[in-house]
């Protein structure tokens, strides 16, 4: 049987290879000295493995460590250390080990001969590392080994070691292997190491704390005494591998004493590895030519050609610092079509006209340093050569699955074709256009066009104007003048007189970032989330074979961009054709219509009342749906009389009676009065329709009219939708049984029980079950017999059919045993609810629900719900003569 369990574990090993061999290529592991002798697997970076044919003699394998270690600076005791039985390291300079497989009769041979030395040398390099390193055995330690997230193939991998499990604890597993490890490009030939060390210590302003390891320091950050459960040791690493530069950050806390070594390695200077090249390439001699040449080859001679003739050149470069400097060159096409454009403005072909530093256009194109593409953040401005210019540089990112380099460049939105071609003069990048100085925001921008006049305007009114000039990046995508015409009347009034939705409209258009045009992918959809966190989708579409001119970007399907990529010195803006629409900055009437609530948008209308309605803000609309008003009188007289709606007060009472201040949210729902713009208060209820969790409210409802649909956002007010309309309560209770006569039997016995004054109450909300006449009929009889009670049992019977709570047939649901539900009426009367064919209330059935009164609510029952008998404890009768024979006895 173990013999099958490990041929089982050897083939899935094998099989995991290929995937584990793709997950780690970009994965290095250098690791720590000290954890020689209990050293985790190592993950070099490997190749997949071709399928494995076991043998007679290696039907399991396992890794194993050749050659032996070689000895180690300061740590000469482990040198003789035996190569552990499940996996060992052979470590070179960087930490990186080596494995190949080994048959298992040679391991088993190979333990017989070392017999037990294993143990006394493991104990014996542990002592020995103990005593050179000053530090006790550390007993966790976790290593984090990351690639870099610019990475074409990002992976992430974690390892912990726990050195007291020991060596045998691994053991027991059984082996598994991963393949012969390849050689990296940065452990190769030609390669420049740069280290970087960086220590600090954590301290306190206090004269003394203690750290949270257990170590307390004075103000100075000297130990005053050392922790009670010994050294605390945490370090991790993260390397990130770039196509010539492979970058590897330690982060060591000892103790609370921070200590970051960066380790940078890269192709030594003339040295070089092609774009995409496999990871094991190594860096080769490229060859260095002149600026001109080096221009030449890339494509853009004309632009150093005319920058030479003009006597930039030698500026640019320069003039024999020996500074680094990088020079962004258009390529030849586009440099010969800004000349033919601006050849007179600028004088580019001019050698002899008079130039400074504030016109030539060609030190703008010139930075100091050397300023690699790969190394440069987003949104990163560089100080030109040109006095009071800097250019931004900007990259997205590829989806690795399209094949091409994981990034895209652009300065000043101009893409970068080529880059980091290194010449002996300067590293070049070349661009597919040519720079232009920036002098002028974004708003500026806009305040120039005459066909963005609207825009500006609402800008202005908005107070929006002021993010487009300030120094943070921005993108806007501005419509024109022709594009408002496009809105219907009502919008477009109250966008240019800056009201209503027209802040959430501005903001739809609006990135805070500088999102050029260059982001987008022919055939392919760019995400971009817009300032009120919505996305926007912009697509560009495919262009044809025999079309010169760049395909057409549309923004959600909806607007096209017909300028693109017009700089200004905080961010960029483009110019689109249509307005982009959002629900959230739509006008309420514009809502209703989307979400199919034309009955109530028509008597809006109707009645004329509509504006003000767009116009109101920070406001909750709890709107009924058309089949919730479709019988009602006001869509009778819609249909019929529609001239009689017109500025009608009893309609434009009914519209405001649905309409609650502030604005809420169901998030933000809980049990209240809220008051509406007709100036009555509305009732808010929540119930739980769960039978077990019963403190989990999910249903809620207004005047007992349920909510269907919610949290609909239009321009800083929200849309409930609710499935019966709302009818502003014109008694109280007591009146409302005074006015129907099917309930003056009730109304009687109301009266007998002195509890007139507890219906009219209007500081209190109840909930009250009448029984109509035809159900006292029924029980004449025993009525009859009952006229002759006490006054007592008479209020009794009464507070049975009062709950002093808000009780709506919506929050009644079918329960059963164990589950069951109840509500306490005012004479204490525990009644059991639940629901069947019609909500249920103890004995009687609700024929009648939620008729609304100023105090409370109405169900209209079946039957008569009679109080049940107070059940009372009676002490039992001691005789006289019994006298208490102890404590127990005097207690009871």
């Amino acid at each position: 049987m173990l013999r099958q369990w490990a041929c089982l574990l050897l083939l899935c090993s094998v099989q995991a290879v290929p995937f584990y061999s793709d997950f780690m290529q970009h994965l290095t592991r250098p690791l720590p000295l000290h954890r020689t002798m209990f050293a985790s697997i190592p993950f070099a970076p490997l190749a997949p493995l071709e399928p494995l044919h076991a043998q007679s003699s290696q039907r399991v394998a396992s890794v194993w460590a050749a050659p032996p270690p070689a000895p180690l600076v300061g740590h000469s005791s482990l040198a003789n250390a035996p190569p552990l039985p499940l996996y060992s390291s052979s470590f070179d300079n960087d930490g990186i080990s080596d494995t190949e497989f080994v048959p298992l009769e040679q391991q088993q041979q190979h333990h017989q001969q070392q017999g037990r030395q294993d143990a006394a040398a493991a104990a014996a390099a542990v002592s020995t590392q103990a005593h050179t390193t000053g530090f006790e055995q550390k007993p966790f330690n976790v290593d984090a080994i990351t690639t870099d997230v610019n990475s074409p193939n990002p992976a992430v991998f974690f390892q912990q070691s726990f050195p007291f499990f020991g060596n045998e604890f691994f053991n027991s597993f059984g082996g598994f292997g991963f393949g012969n490890a390849q050689e990296p490009w940065w452990k190769g030939p030609n390669v420049c190491t740069e280290k970087e060390e960086n220590e600090g210590a954590n301290t306190e302003t206090d004269s003394e704390t203690v750290d949270s390891f257990g170590e307390e320091r004075d103000g100075a950050g000297n130990v005053v005494r050392s922790p009670l459960f010994g050294q605390f040791h945490f370090s991790v690493n993260s390397c990130a591998e770039k196509p010539n530069k492979h970058v590897c950050t330690k982060i060591v806390n000892q103790n609370g004493k921070k200590k970051t070594v960066r380790l940078t390695r890269q192709c030594c200077h003339g040295y070089g590895r092609p774009r995409n090249a496999d990871f094991t390439m190594h860096c080769e001699k490229i060859e260095i030519k002149d600026i001109e040449a080096t221009a030449a080859d890339m494509g853009a001679k004309q632009f150093i050609d005319s920058a030479k003739s003009a006597g930039e050149l030698g500026d640019m470069l320069g003039s024999g610092t020996g500074k680094k400097v990088t020079l962004f060159v258009p390529n030849d096409a586009a440099f010969q079509e800004y000349r033919g454009q601006h050849q007179q403005e600028n004088n580019v072909d001019d050698a002899k006209a008079e130039h400074t530093q504030k016109s030539s256009i060609y030190k703008l194109h010139s930075v100091q340093g050397d300023v690699q593409l790969e190394d440069l953040p987003n949104e990163k401005l560089l100080q030109t050569e040109l006095p009071g210019q800097r250019i931004r540089i900007n990259s997205y990112q590829l989806p690795p699955a399209l094949g091409l380099e994981p990034y895209r460049y652009a300065v000043n939105c101009v893409p970068i074709e080529k880059h980091d071609k290194l010449s002996e003069q300067a590293l070049v990048h070349t661009l597919s256009g040519v720079l232009k100085p920036l002098t002028k925001t974004v708003m500026d921008l806009i305040r120039e066009r005459a066909d963005m006049s609207i825009m500006r305007t609402v800008l202005e009114k908005t107070n929006i104007s002021a993010l487009l000039e300030a120094d943070k990046p921005v993108t806007i995508f501005v419509p024109t003048d022709k594009a408002f015409d496009k809105l219907e009347p009502h919008l477009r009034r109250a966008l240019k007189e800056g009201r209503g939705c027209a802040s959430n409209i501005l903001k739809n258009h609006m990135l805070d970032l500088t999102f050029c045009s260059l982001a987008t992918l022919s055939g392919a959809k760019t995400t971009a989330y817009n300032l009120l966190g919505e996305p926007l989708l912009l697509n560009r579409t495919r262009s044809a074979q025999n079309q010169t001119e760049d395909s057409a970007i549309y923004i959600n399907n909806a607007a096209k961009i017909v300028d693109a990529d017009i700089m200004g010195t905080n961010g960029v803006l483009h110019v689109i054709d249509t307005i982009l629409p959002t629900e959230s900055a739509l006008p309420m009437t514009t809502l209703m219509s989307q979400k199919n609530l034309t009955i109530f948008k028509r008597l809006l209308e109707a009645s004329g009342f509509d504006d003000q309605f767009d116009d109101l803000d920070n406001v909750t609309i709890f709107a009924p749906t058309d089949k919730a008003l479709q019988n009602s009188e006001w869509a009778h007289l819609l249909t019929e009389k529609p001239e009689a709606l017109k500025n009608n007060k009893d309609l434009l009472e009914f519209l405001k009676y649905h309409v609650v201040k502030p604005m809420i949210k169901t998030c933000d729902l809980s049990e209240s009065s809220l008051p509406t713009v007709a100036g009555i208060n509305v009732r808010l209820n929540l119930y739980s329709t769960h039978a077990l969790f019963s403190d989990v409210m999910n249903r809620a409802t207004v005047n007992c009219a349920r909510l269907v649909h919610f949290d609909d956002e239009s321009c800083g007010s929200v849309l409930h939708q609710l499935d019966r309309p709302l009818t502003a309560p014109k008694n109280n209770l007591f009146k409302s049984l005074e006015a129907n006569p099917n309930y003056s039997k009730f109304l009687e016995l109301v009266i007998k029980a002195n509890l007139t004054h507890l219906l009219s109450n209007e500081s209190d909300s109840f909930t009250l079950l009448v029984p109509k006449n035809d159900v006292f009929e029924e029980f004449s009889d025993s009525l009859e017999s009952k006229a002759t009670q006490s006054q007592p049992d008479l209020e009794a019977q009464v507070k049975t059919h009062i709950v002093n709570d808000v009780v709506c047939c919506a929050g009644i649901i079918p329960t059963n045993w164990p589950f069951v539900r109840s509500i306490e009426s005012i004479s204490g009367q525990h009644l059991r609810i639940t629901r069947d064919r019609r909500p249920k209330i103890e004995n009687a059935g609700v024929t009648k629900c939620d008729v609304v009164a100023t105090n409370g609510i109405l169900h209209e029952i079946n039957d008569i719900i009679a109080p049940k008998p107070q059940q009372q404890h009676h002490r039992p009768q001691l005789p006289p003569s019994y006298q208490p024979q102890g404590d127990f006895d005097v207690f009871f």
